[in-house]
């Protein structure tokens, strides 16, 4: 990345609070400045965890797909006076994407499986490589896709969905943020789910507002979903990540100085 194309430029940032860190030193390296503005916000699933630990000796493996996931029972385990470490011992733990497995890493939690392509079919690879799991307890967000759960009980996997926590739209004061993108002072802005577009959105309440920065999407999909909503993606990520994402804004502002 040329991150000359980058310098001086303002940055919205919408991942959730929790995430922001890593996002902002990759936008500050780049001489760019971040400006946090989260929409998302986690609720953890108290009930639904409970259930989950409570039925956890009866699977040999655990499923995360998202750090959040984690997160969500790090946090309960905790409330429980009890770590996720020991609360997972003796399990096959697969992860999905290099964050969070990264998220468990942090936490000191081994993983097993990790796909070399983060999707559903290079997890159902990674299982046929190293053995199919005859239980599986996923833990996973309560709006979550079925399709990952369904294309391993066509492989024979008896699969237990645990809807560990929802990602809430937060209801903090945004006039300061509003104020910046009336007055241009806002260049572009990262959108990492069509989630956080749809809250990006309302918590701006003007769809000409919020088209004013340049938009950068993190997928193909996600820009396709994005357009309906109402924004106008000029830049889209090659890869799923954020620091593809900063390429491509890179790129774009090379080539629209």
């Amino acid at each position: 990345m040329n991150s000359s194309a980058l310098e001086g430029k303002r940055i919205l940032l919408t991942r959730a609070a929790h995430q922001l860190g890593s996002i902002e030193k990759m936008v500050r390296a780049s001489a760019a400045i971040p400006i946090p503005f989260p929409c998302l916000e986690l609720q953890v699933n108290t009930d639904a965890l409970k259930q989950g630990v409570a039925i956890l000796p009866e699977f040999s493996d655990l499923l995360f797909t998202s750090a959040n996931g984690v997160l969500a029972l790090a946090s309960f385990c905790h409330e429980q006076n009890r770590t996720l470490k020991s609360t997972l011992a003796g399990k096959r733990i697969a992860a999905v994407g290099d964050r969070t497995a990264a998220a468990l890493a942090a936490l000191d939690i081994s993983v097993d499986i990790i796909p070399e392509i983060a999707s559903q079919d290079g997890l159902i690879a990674a299982y046929s490589e190293h053995g199919l799991p005859a239980q599986l307890l996923f833990f996973r967000a309560k709006e979550g896709r079925e399709k990952l759960a369904e294309a391993l009980e066509q492989q024979g996997t008896v699969v237990k969905m645990v809807e560990a926590y929802n990602t809430v739209c937060p209801d903090a004061d945004a006039t300061e943020t509003v104020a910046l993108l009336a007055a241009g002072q806002i260049d572009a802005v990262l959108l990492g789910s069509t989630k956080t577009a749809r809250h990006y959105l309302q918590r701006i309440h003007s769809n000409e507002l919020a088209n004013r920065p340049v938009v950068v999407v993190i997928s193909q999909f996600m820009a396709e979903e994005t357009e309906q909503l109402g924004l106008h993606v000029q830049v889209v990520a090659k890869s799923a990540s954020f620091d593809s994402m900063l390429d491509g804004l890179a790129e774009y502002f090379e080539s629209n100085p």
